[in-house]
């Protein structure tokens, strides 16, 4: 198997900083009643997203790693969910929300 370029493994290695930066803004922008909301939707969305597929033995992950999914998802999607998306914004410098 060849070796990945270590230029390569930089870059995806900033882009996924990049992206943690992003979602950890977006749930820094919000109040802890906010937070809980988004987290219990995107929790339920999530499982019963999953649910509707065969009925194997699901592994859900914890619900932090799907929040940081769902919002990570809806930056990529900011015409489709502009209130979450704006969120990735939220305390930067120079930024408004």
């Amino acid at each position: 198997m060849p070796e990945i370029p270590e230029m390569l493994l930089r870059y995806l290695a900033a882009r996924d900083a990049e992206r943690d930066d992003h979602v950890n803004r977006a749930l820094a922008a919000l109040s802890d009643r906010e937070r809980a909301l988004v987290r219990e939707a995107a929790v339920m969305g999530y499982v019963h997203g999953t649910l509707r597929g065969p009925r194997t033995e699901i592994d859900f992950p914890k619900d932090s790693a799907i929040v940081w999914q769902v919002i990570d998802a809806c930056r990529a999607h900011p015409d489709l969910y502009p209130t979450i998306s704006a969120l990735t914004n939220a305390n930067q410098e120079g930024g408004d929300a």
